[in-house]
């Protein structure tokens, strides 16, 4: 042990935030175990390493120094000390990272792009390295070696749980979050909270926005002017298109709201079930539902209720939403079914079977049920039409409502 030893120790206690007495600790406890291991030395005798000088003591029972033992003390010490220190200095580094960088877990990091590890990237962050798993990365971007990135920390890994710590995420509905509250000082100083955001990342993210002060008009600030604020998020995100939405506590306008582009006519909610159908024009259905019924989901996962769109000529007395009325229709296949204009009952008791199993995910056997029982309760509402007198003023629609109001 010598003076360089510590200079070393002093170095990464500066440059790793490795305290020094850690690493000296560390040495004598390896020290002594490979001295009564291999050597024999007296359980009764200790060692200290002196922190300003290097020198290693041999110290009695009583702390008092003795003379060294007699055996190659200082080659075994030469040949245990880089073994131990980098033992500990790995262990200290995973520790180090982990309590600096667990209080940032869910939030916003800039880093480096570092290398590739197969379809990984590692990310240089400070004086440690994070992972950005391929599952969370946006399919469409393409980074390269030294490229600046943003990620959002989802997780800070304890020591020996693999080999990096700091795991992070460009698809995380909180990287949204994240990069709103630093583009937007209104969110970031309380003026405008936000709600709640829905994502499919890569496409599109919803964002429910209120705000404090009736003074500001929360969507017109987080958008920006001329869009700008929103721009330099899309930018960020490579094109992925950021809606913002007023959240309103009336959870039939935000449902409304949920749906935008899309302007909806009314609403019918189930408090109970947390279900809502909305009624739209027959022109605004598509834009409602959206791209492979992203709209409609999106919405749905923004407000925390399951919604379904209708056109308002479904609603009438004779086309009544034939979800939760025919046995085999559940949101999935409603979802298919109206994208191809099967929503009603009067519809699919209409269609050809060989046009109906032609959609995606509704098979022969299904189809043909389907269309079967769909003319089957029409021709049963008929006959009990028939059958019975009903009042004057009293509805004659006879089927019932999914949703009521």
């Amino acid at each position: 042990m010598n003076r360089e030893l510590i200079v070393l120790l002093e170095y990464w206690e500066k440059e790793k935030g490795i305290e020094k007495s850690f690493l000296l600790n560390a040495l004598e406890s390896g020290l002594l175990t490979v001295y009564r291991k291999k050597a024999g030395l007296d359980e009764n005798v200790n060692i200290k390493i002196d922190p300003e000088t290097g020198d290693l003591k041999f110290l009695n029972a009583k702390g008092e120094e003795i003379p060294p033992p007699n055996f190659p003390w200082e080659r075994i010490a030469a040949q245990t000390a880089k073994h131990v220190i980098m033992q500990r200095l790995r262990e200290a580094e995973k520790s180090t990272v982990y309590n600096e960088f667990k209080k940032l877990e869910g939030s916003l990091i800039s880093g480096r792009v570092e290398r590739f590890e197969e379809n990984n990237i590692v990310v240089s962050i400070g004086k440690t390295e994070g992972l950005l798993p391929h599952l969370h990365k946006l399919e469409n971007e393409r980074f390269r070696t030294g490229n600046p990135i943003k990620a959002y920390i989802i997780e800070v890994r304890k020591p020996n749980r693999g080999m990096y710590q700091v795991i992070l995420s460009r698809t995380h509905p909180n990287f949204v979050k994240e990069l709103l509250e630093n583009e937007i000082p209104e969110i970031k100083d309380g003026t405008i909270k936000i709600k709640s955001i829905a994502r499919f990342p890569g496409d599109i993210v919803k964002a429910a926005v209120f705000s404090t002060d009736e003074k500001v008009d929360a969507v017109g600030t987080c958008v920006g002017e001329k869009a700008r604020r929103i721009k330099n998020i899309m930018k960020e995100l490579n094109g992925e298109k950021v809606e913002i939405i007023l959240w309103d506590k009336d959870i039939g306008r935000y449902i409304m709201n949920s749906l935008s582009p899309a302007s909806g006519k009314r609403v019918i909610v189930d408090d109970k079930k947390k279900e809502a159908v909305v009624i739209v024009d027959d022109g605004q259905l598509f834009l409602a539902i959206g791209k492979r019924g992203q709209n409609v989901r999106l919405a749905s996962k923004l407000t925390g209720w399951n919604i379904r769109v209708l056109r308002e000529s479904e609603y009438k007395s004779d086309e009544k939403p034939a979800v939760g009325i025919i046995d085999g229709i559940d949101e999935k296949t409603a979802l298919e079914l109206a994208k191809f204009g099967y929503s009603s009952i009067k519809s699919l008791a209409e269609a050809d079977v060989d046009e109906i199993k032609k959609i995606p995910a509704i098979g022969d056997n299904l189809a043909r049920e389907i269309v079967d029982r769909a003319k089957n309760y029409r021709e049963k509402k008929k006959e009990e039409t028939r059958g019975s007198e009903i009042p004057e003023g009293q509805d004659k629609g006879g089927e019932k409502e999914e949703i009521g109001e």
